[in-house]
């Protein structure tokens, strides 16, 4: 069954589809040749604490309280051992700030050689083994996200994916299917439909690893239960490596991850499936 332009209209302006609808469009992915192999990962982060920076009478106080200089360190992972399949799902979860985020960081930085030289990405030992195939498209809040200009949001979609009928499907995954969010530019997008159309910026790259940091943060829990559940569905399809983390339970649940990955100060590991 073919998708059509016509298909794809529905009262109203709104785009309707289907998974078939989805796949057949979008396609499919040159898929991982081998799995992602995590071996030994250690990341440990030091600061150094010099009071003669401070004011005086900030130093006074902490001269008060004995501390004069100090070097601290601490480990964020130690000796992580993970290996995610070729195109399944992985959750990444943890409380804010044990560590799921660098241990996005530690994937990219072994893959994005622009990353690859910034200490943030770079591990402290161990080693991340990747296959030669590797596509990466990533968002990191904040840090790294796609970029939009003065065009709508149908001009940037199209301009990646160059297939007119996958980059309406792709919006309407995204749930920006209205004909409004067609024309609309990115500076006119609230919060979460800014967050949205970053998402849709990054499959129209047809990664064959994608990676999502705070994943549907923004989103009420309705839409990012939609945008989950349609997500996964086209990475399983298409045979997208997914890794995102979050913490939100009703997105893991129609998530519905292969695995996921728990973070906590110092650790990551494996959690049983319920």
């Amino acid at each position: 069954r073919r998708c059509s332009v016509n298909r794809l209209k529905g009262e109203m302006g709104v785009c309707h589809m289907d998974k078939d609808c989805i796949v057949h469009s979008y396609g499919v992915v040159d898929k991982l040749s081998k799995p992602i192999k995590i071996v030994g990962l250690t990341k440990m982060f030091s600061s150094e604490l010099d009071i003669n920076r401070l004011s005086p009478i900030l130093r006074d106080i902490l001269v008060a309280f004995g501390v004069e200089r100090r070097v601290i360190e601490k480990y964020v992972l130690k000796d992580v051992n993970l290996v995610i399949e070729p195109g399944s799902i992985v959750a990444v979860v943890g409380a804010s700030g044990a560590g799921k985020t660098t241990l996005l960081r530690m994937i990219i930085g072994a893959i994005d050689r622009n990353k690859g030289s910034d200490p943030m990405y770079k591990p402290t030992s161990g080693k991340i083994y990747l296959p030669e195939n590797v596509k990466l498209a990533y968002l990191l809040p904040g840090e790294h996200e796609p970029k939009y200009g003065s065009e709508t949001l149908l001009e940037h979609i199209y301009s990646k994916i160059k297939d007119h009928v996958a980059a309406v499907e792709i919006l309407n995954m995204v749930g920006l299917s209205d004909a409004v969010f067609y024309r609309a530019r990115f500076n006119e997008l609230s919060t979460g439909q800014k967050e949205r159309a970053k998402l849709a910026s990054l499959l129209a790259e047809k990664p064959n690893l994608l990676i999502i940091d705070e994943f549907t943060a923004h989103l009420d829990s309705l839409t990012a239960q939609r945008v989950a559940r349609k997500i996964g569905v086209l990475a399983r399809k298409a045979g997208i490596t997914l890794i995102v983390a979050t913490n939100r339970a009703e997105v893991l649940e129609v998530l519905n991850p292969d695995k996921i990955v728990y973070v906590g100060y110092g650790t990551a590991s494996e959690v049983e499936k319920r």
